[in-house]
């Protein structure tokens, strides 16, 4: 179709030669930069999603999932989850776009250290950049009410190794507030070290969390609902080692890792 009308522009004396290849070159040039940028998109999502898989399945035994509640597939959500170790970031990617194969928004302070990972719903979030923030809350609302993605927030703010949680930051308030369709899920997340030459690592999604209370009141309350998931957790995986006794604790493993060495030695026997 546009090769006639093109052509028959040029025969009726509105457009000379130069005219015409200057738009098919315009219009070809734009079809090729799209293919490109979607092949390095395309290769950034294999890149980020290949070191995500290799770093969990190196360094876990496995990955265990207690699903007390999901998301609607319809619609958005937000997991808000304790920030106790180095792997959560990952460890949520898997359970939202690898288990769940939903799309999936995280926040990241340090985002340019590893920009691929924008490929794969990363968002930057840099403390010492307020414009940049603002523009990635207002993103994260028009995808939260326009889509069904599902939004990871650590609302402790940091990574921390204390036994306790954080208090939790007025951000996830704000979101509830602003974001009325959208449900909210406790996510908890622990790793235990002690039956293993690798860790498992453990993650329980709970009930929507809803609460009336002022704000405060309500941060706390967030607060104490991911704590006593975490108690829970820890509970729950103690004493646990075979693949049956986690089916009993109504565990399903998402991700199988390496093998103590003693139980791959058993398999080559």
């Amino acid at each position: 179709m546009v090769w006639v009308v093109l052509s028959h522009k040029c025969h009726a004396g509105v457009m000379d030669a130069g005219q015409v290849d200057s738009m098919v070159f315009t219009r070809c040039s734009a079809m090729e930069r799209s293919m490109v940028l979607d092949a390095c998109h395309r290769l950034k999502v294999g890149l980020a999603h290949w070191l995500i898989r290799y770093g969990l399945r190196t360094h876990f035994r496995a990955i265990y999932l207690k699903e007390l509640a999901r998301p609607a597939e319809a619609h958005s959500a937000i997991l808000f989850a304790n920030h106790q170790y180095w792997w959560d970031g990952y460890l949520a990617y898997w359970l939202v776009c690898q288990h769940w194969r939903r799309s999936g928004l995280v926040w990241m302070e340090q985002m340019r250290r590893f920009p691929p990972f924008g490929a794969l719903g990363a968002l930057p979030f840099p403390a010492d950049a307020p414009q940049v923030r603002a523009t990635t809350i207002r993103r994260t609302l028009r995808e939260l009410r326009t889509t069904n993605a599902i939004l990871v927030l650590f609302p402790e703010g940091r990574l921390h190794s204390e036994s306790q949680l954080l208090p939790f930051q007025r951000t996830l308030y704000w979101l509830n507030q602003h974001s009325h369709q959208t449900k909210l899920f406790p996510l908890a997340i622990y790793i235990e070290s002690r039956y293993h030459q690798y860790p498992c690592a453990y993650l329980m999604v709970g009930e929507p969390f809803e609460s009336d209370a002022p704000e405060p009141e309500w941060l706390v309350q967030a607060r104490q609902r991911v704590e006593m998931m975490i108690a829970d957790l820890q509970s729950q995986a103690q004493g646990l080692i075979t693949e049956m006794q986690h089916r009993q604790q109504g565990f399903e493993c998402i991700l199988r890792g390496k093998l103590s060495l003693h139980e791959r030695w058993q398999k080559v026997k």
